[in-house]
């Protein structure tokens, strides 16, 4: 078989996710903990979607900020953890008596359903946020919403980006497309750092 095929931005690696919607996932081993600039501890959470068109992609930089200054911020860190866990099916009474370094380490590959929109960011590019987290759903379920700043979805008919209108559309398949992986383990060894400003935080 001589060299040709179509080019299609849904089979590539290092897919997006392009619209808003609802999305069941997985937590992503580049997921972390580490430090605000203030001191404060932050989980950074990369999650991974399971099925759907959107299979494959990811959804990055979800900061979940561990915050003891006031009672009302830790009645609000308290919130945010709780709403995670309960996602993740742990059970009420479940003890996290842990540094947050372990509980991010505990948590990888682990599957929940996320609700995300875009937000723009201070730099005025658009990304996709998490606004909520339940249970994993029947299945992902995109809005059909994209990114605001213009960007649309792939069109659905091929040109030859050499001149030639003539060539036929080919069937095409992708050597590269990503299946559902099993949960990895959850006590990897990670080095990805990430090093976000408190000005970019959503919470």
């Amino acid at each position: 078989m001589s060299f040709g095929f179509t080019s299609d931005t849904s089979k590539v690696f290092g897919k997006m996710v392009e619209e808003a919607g609802s999305y069941n996932v997985k937590i992503m081993d580049s997921s972390v903990a580490k430090k605000s600039k203030t001191g404060k501890e932050m989980a950074v959470l990369d999650y991974e979607v399971l099925d759907g068109k959107y299979a494959g992609g990811s959804i990055k930089w979800h900061n979940i900020v561990w915050d003891e200054s006031s009672e009302e911020a830790m009645q609000l860190s308290l919130k945010r953890f709780n709403t995670l866990t309960a996602a993740l099916g742990f059970p009420d009474g479940t003890n996290f008596n842990m540094t947050l370094e372990r509980f991010v380490k505990g948590i990888k590959g682990k599957q929940l359903n996320i609700n995300v929109d875009w937000e723009e960011g201070n730099n005025g590019n658009y990304h996709l946020a998490v606004k909520s987290q339940q249970e994993l759903k029947e299945k992902s379920e995109p809005n059909g919403v994209f990114r605001p700043n213009g960007t649309k979805k792939p069109a659905e008919t091929s040109t030859n980006p050499f001149g030639n209108s003539n060539q036929s559309k080919q069937a095409t398949t992708n050597p590269f497309e990503q299946t559902t992986l099993e949960n990895t383990d959850p006590f990897a060894k990670n080095s990805t750092t990430i090093d976000i400003p408190d000005k970019d935080l959503p919470f």
